[in-house]
């Protein structure tokens, strides 16, 4: 179980751009710019989008309200992030961080039946995943981060402190497994932590 949320954790960050030799880094989310997201996205490898994916997965789960809670509707993110994309592309020198604030959070699309609540996602399911749907799963610990650091208002990213957190989550799962993901993750991610 630890073994699949590390390989999970470490795959999402080197397709994000950093080798396994960087994993030490810490990147400021607010540092990065839309040109840097639209560069990525434009170069047509499926690891620079999966990367920045994985940044505005964290984006997401940083600005969501307390009135949303810990529940996505997946399919109203993803044309939120179109919606990102579009103001991005229009204002290259722009943080991302400034231009999601007005896409997500309160602004955010409405979200419909497919919307889920990640509090009820529970260890099993979370390592029961299949090949298929890993780089999933890496995005939703990746806005479970975000949310995470939305308690400290930290725009810090630690990557070290993420694979270790997924590492110390996948043993936890492993011994839990009708304990939410959610839950589980507060016992590696929060403030308190």
């Amino acid at each position: 179980m630890r073994r699949l949320f590390s390989i999970v954790a470490i795959a999402l960050l080197q397709a994000g751009g950093l080798s396994t030799s960087a994993l030490a880094d810490k990147v400021d989310i607010s540092t990065v710019t839309c040109g840097q997201l639209i560069s990525a996205i434009d170069s047509g490898t499926e690891n620079d989008k999966s990367g920045m994916g994985g940044i505005l997965y964290w984006i997401a789960g940083y600005s969501t309200t307390d009135e949303q809670g810990s529940v996505v509707d997946f399919n109203a993110l993803g044309k939120d992030f179109e919606k990102v994309l579009e103001g991005c592309k229009a204002q290259p020198k722009v943080g991302v961080l400034t231009v999601a604030g007005k896409v997500l959070g309160e602004n955010s699309t409405a979200q419909g039946g497919e919307a889920i609540d990640l509090a009820t996602m529970t260890c099993e399911a979370a390592v029961k995943s299949s090949k298929d749907e890993e780089e999933g799963l890496g995005f939703i610990l990746m806005w479970i981060a975000g949310w995470h650091a939305s308690d400290t208002e930290s725009k810090i990213f630690d990557t070290e402190a993420f694979v270790s957190a997924m590492e110390k989550i996948g043993e936890y799962c492993g011994s839990h497994p009708n304990v939410g993901l959610l839950t589980a993750s507060e016992e590696f991610m929060s403030a308190d932590e």
